[in-house]
């Protein structure tokens, strides 16, 4: 049986993503609108409502969108990014379980997030998008589960496949 684990930004990540992208777009659709009926003297309560309300549909939609495409896949070969898994095409991001040199949590500005270290001191350390645990709604009670269950599959595959398991 082959090991496939997809890591991705949980439910609450999501929401106050959701939360934060809405406020910013009403920021950008209302203090122009309000600006203006200052300006003209009347108030028109049915397009500030309207525009309140495609301000978080756009929010919510841009943020389920985001988070759709934010994680990791970890499976026999390595750790790949969760868009080279859908396209069935691998990135510069990919990293195969032989080359990973350690698997680390970080501190990165306010979140916590697993970091991949790889044995060619060239390449950067990459920072995965998910999982990962911050302040207030991006919190992950998991995280700790999840890096321990990554170094626990490095460990496993770090030398390499047993041959009863490669692929001819």
């Amino acid at each position: 049986m082959a090991v496939k684990i997809t890591f991705r930004p949980t439910t609450r990540q999501v929401l106050g993503r959701a939360l934060f992208l809405s406020s910013l777009s009403l920021v950008a659709a209302l203090v122009p609108a309000v600006a203006y009926m200052l300006s003209v003297g009347h108030w028109y309560h049915y397009t500030l409502l309207a525009l309140f309300l495609v301000a978080i549909a756009v929010a919510l939609g841009v943020a389920y969108a985001g988070a759709r495409n934010r994680g990791v896949v970890l499976d026999e070969r390595g750790i790949h990014p969760l868009k080279a898994v859908a396209s069935q095409k691998h990135t510069e991001r990919y990293a195969a379980w032989t080359d990973v040199a350690d698997i680390r949590a970080e501190r990165r500005a306010s979140r916590t997030v697993p970091v991949v270290y790889l044995l060619d001191p060239e390449q950067k350390p990459w920072r995965l998008q998910a999982p990962y645990s911050g302040r207030g709604l991006s919190v992950d009670d998991g995280l700790d589960e999840k890096i321990f269950v990554m170094r626990s599959i490095w460990d496993a595959y770090k030398r390499g496949l047993p041959r009863s398991r490669q692929r001819p």
